[in-house]
């Protein structure tokens, strides 16, 4: 069921303008509740650093603004279809659910073809990156997500998950629902 929204939130998120995400009989998911215990700042959209020198450089914390719905309801959407059919009506909270986008070295060989070649230079340099990567999924720690000591390495990605360092989008979901959490961190 992650998965299934981080590709949706990666593919929401490419835009500059905010999607509108249409889901059939959203309405009907309105009786799970939903408790969102997210920190404020992972509901905001910020650039780390615009200086291409920066460790910061390329990396963005995504908002929830860029997505209607937002994240949270989408998440509340999909829990109802697959537990909160029945009488029973899990109890859901949300610790974390926040996006970063890490475009680096995308950015990076454009600005380089930029300076070598103008704007044809770095029309060339985004041609030849590779712009695909496959999804993976795997299980993060909450202790160590926490202990990251600047934010923007929550973007950062290793040679073994994006070996053609295209740009991706990297997604943490921390949920728990009825007394079983589930903590994820998403790469695509």
């Amino acid at each position: 069921m992650k998965r299934y929204i981080a590709v949706l939130l990666m593919l929401a998120c490419t835009g500059c303008a905010p999607v509108k995400v249409n889901v059939p009989d959203i309405a009907k998911s309105d009786s799970l509740q939903v408790t969102d215990m997210r920190p404020a700042s992972e509901k905001e959209k910020k650039l780390f650093s615009l200086l291409i020198t920066s460790k910061e450089y390329g990396v963005v914390r995504m908002g929830d603004d860029k997505l209607s719905p937002p994240p949270v309801r989408l998440l509340q959407y999909q829990a109802f279809q697959k537990f909160g059919r029945g009488d029973h009506q899990p109890n859901v909270i949300v610790h974390h659910f926040v996006i970063y986008m890490n475009a680096r070295s995308q950015l990076r060989s454009g600005a380089v073809g930029a300076a070598v070649g103008g704007m044809v230079g770095a029309m060339i340099a985004n041609a030849i990156a590779d712009h695909d990567t496959s999804s993976q999924t795997r299980m993060v720690d909450e202790k160590s997500f926490d202990n990251i000591p600047d934010e923007y390495e929550r973007g950062l990605y290793n040679s073994s998950e994006n070996s053609d360092k295209g740009s991706v989008y990297i997604i943490y979901v921390d949920t728990d629902i009825d007394g079983k959490r589930v903590f994820t961190r998403t790469i695509a």
